[in-house]
């Protein structure tokens, strides 16, 4: 038989398994509602079928209800049914939000359907609120790489005591405005030994290296290194092809899937999302205002 795409229809999302029996042992991976799935064949159970699914980049194949899945009409880059709705709708907001956005981020959202579908963010409240951190980190889709071009009061405010755990003093803030390489050093390398340990920053010069990076500011050695094994590319090694158009989404969308936030996107939790995105409240209002703005425009 010919393959025939479909999308899952149920609230809970639908689990692909192991054989059409549903218990703990046969659970392979969770779908979100919303999220495309092939069906590859009948089972021998007939309210099952024999699909396949991408997860993360990687297809999976297995066992579902066949309940739990409702045809799906369209197909092509620019993503299925609803997503390709949002695309069109979130790139006219992101166009009148921040007309000065990077042709990158542009590009990569544009053909980015595949990638938010396999992700689950197929509905307006998670595509909102995906593209409200991902505007927050990136200043407007305007910051390719973290700027650690700091005067003495941004730096303090930032990094500073009380506010970082580098905690920069006013004495020696001085030493560090405007020298970016010094600055992200004292901040993600040697100056701040237990933020390099958590970003597994581990050789001089990688706190400016793997400073912020991309669509929600990866930012470590040991970030770079996960997001790129999990995409087969080596961001580690080469950080910069990380903002190319066709690896853009890549790195945030592990990101977002690593720390479940499509669930709390459904709970319209922006505080949780913050603060698994960013490690604080570090632009928070910036955060509230973007989704206040591009949820009422992907529901229009």
């Amino acid at each position: 038989m010919s393959e025939e795409n479909f999308r899952v229809r149920n609230e809970g999302g639908m689990w692909i398994r192991k054989e059409p029996v549903v218990n703990e042992e046969t659970k392979i991976v969770h779908l979100s509602n919303g999220q495309r799935v092939t069906k590859l064949g009948d089972s021998t159970n007939p309210d099952w079928w024999r699909v396949r699914a991408s997860v993360q980049g990687t297809d999976v194949e297995g066992f579902s209800k066949k309940t739990l899945l409702a045809p799906d009409s369209g197909s092509g880059n620019a993503g299925t049914g609803s997503v390709a709705s949002l695309l069109t709708k979130i790139l006219a907001a992101i166009n009148h939000l921040s007309p000065s956005a990077k042709s990158n981020y542009l590009q990569a959202i544009r053909d980015g359907g595949p990638q938010f579908e396999s992700h689950g963010i197929t509905t307006s409240l998670r595509m909102a609120h995906f593209m409200a951190q991902a505007m927050a980190e990136t200043g407007g889709f305007k910051v390719l790489r973290e700027s650690m071009f700091y005067n003495v009061p941004q730096m303090l405010i930032i990094f500073g005591v009380g506010h970082h755990s580098a905690k920069v003093t006013a004495s020696e803030a001085p030493s560090l405005a405007h020298d970016e390489h010094r600055l992200a050093e004292r901040v993600y390398g040697a100056g701040n030994p237990s933020k390099a340990h958590e970003l597994g920053n581990t050789e001089p010069g990688d706190g400016f290296r793997y400073r912020g990076n991309g669509v929600l500011q990866m930012t470590g050695r040991k970030a770079h290194r996960l997001a790129g094994q999990a995409n087969g590319l080596d961001f580690e090694g080469n950080p910069d092809l990380a903002t190319l158009p066709e690896n853009a989404l890549k790195p945030a969308l592990k990101e977002w899937a690593d720390g479940n936030l499509n669930h709390f996107a459904d709970q319209n939790d922006i505080r949780t999302i913050t603060l698994r995105i960013n490690g604080g409240l570090n632009g928070f209002e910036a955060r509230k205002t973007f989704f206040a703005e591009l949820l009422p425009r992907l529901n229009s």
